[in-house]
């Protein structure tokens, strides 16, 4: 979730993205980022964070598990 939230800072992201890459760039590591951007896109679509929508679709976009 930290990651997710992190995406309106990029350098941030990309820090704590290398730190954790063979986590998040798992098949499982991408599909827990997927329920969590679908989380955080409902509290957005609520009025929470409004600002993430567009980060976290792209987020998800990258993180579809094939």
């Amino acid at each position: 979730m930290f990651y997710t939230y992190a995406q309106l800072a990029p350098n941030t992201a990309a820090h704590i993205h290398h730190q954790f890459a063979p986590l998040l760039d798992s098949t499982t590591g991408r599909a827990a980022l997927l329920v969590v951007c679908a989380e955080l896109l409902q509290s957005a679509f609520r009025g929470d964070h409004p600002e993430l929508t567009p980060k976290l679709r792209a987020l998800a976009d990258r993180s579809a598990v094939t």
